[in-house]
């Protein structure tokens, strides 16, 4: 059995897995397993989050029927998908030896149950969602919301990978509130245009969770910018890795 648990990583909204290529293979360096679905809303059609949670589970299902423990890496949306996942996979439910031990929200939405990012945001778009068609959102100005800590040239090239985004993946109802059941640490981006501070303070200090704050000077996307310190974190994080 692995020494140390399997990290399954969920990404943010319009960011599939190789955008995270450098965070995900700095983790496996240090010997830690990762498992990093490709969520179908990014690039799909899908009329709610059931599809992403869906792969997410089936990934943590597959990890606990072989006695692995678990932690949860989400970035972003990937909040709100991984939140839904782990429900009844804790640790503690668990009767096989594994299960999910900590979940880690790095400037991810960890809102209550029965609550959508549309009602988090008044059910209004933002002004950089640009609806393509009637299913589907663009991220305009990402080079702002979410790289404004990296040099032009770098945040263009990476604004170019980004895909489109199924706007039902917004418009659905959290399920489960992870945090309020698991160990959770909230990675705060102190230099987030997306979600401010503020905010990600907020989702960190609601009453009955489980939340341990750290803090990154960072954009929405500190792995880019500050790649050390975020691995180095994450590895802290998961308790059972020394530095």
């Amino acid at each position: 059995m692995n020494s140390k648990p399997t990290i399954i990583f969920v990404t943010g909204a319009w960011h599939k897995p190789h955008l995270y290529a450098s965070l995900l293979e700095g983790l496996r360096r240090t010997r830690f397993p990762v498992i990093a679905p490709c969520l179908p809303s990014i690039g799909g059609t899908c009329d709610s989050f059931y599809d992403d949670v869906y792969i997410v589970r089936r990934a943590i299902a597959e990890e606990v029927f072989q006695g692995h423990e678990i932690v949860v890496l989400m970035h972003s949306y990937g909040g709100m998908v991984g939140s839904a996942a782990v429900q009844g996979y804790s640790k503690q439910e668990v009767s096989r030896g594994g299960g999910v031990i900590r979940m880690i929200y790095m400037a991810a939405f960890a809102l209550e149950t029965g609550v959508s990012l549309m009602d988090a945001f008044n059910n209004t778009a933002l002004p950089w969602w640009q609806s393509v068609n009637p299913k589907q959102w663009r991220a305009v100005n990402p080079s702002y919301v979410f790289y404004n800590d990296l040099d032009s040239e770098k945040a263009e090239g990476l604004s170019g990978q980004l895909d489109l985004q199924a706007k039902g993946s917004f418009e659905s109802k959290q399920t489960y509130a992870a945090w309020k059941d698991i160990d959770s640490t909230y990675i705060v981006c102190t230099r987030d245009n997306f979600i401010p501070k503020q905010a990600q303070v907020a989702m960190a200090s609601q009453p009955g969770g489980k939340f341990t704050i750290e803090y990154l000077e960072a954009s929405h996307c500190p792995w880019l910018s500050i790649p050390e310190q975020t691995l180095d974190l994450i590895r802290r994080t998961t308790i059972w890795e020394p530095i």
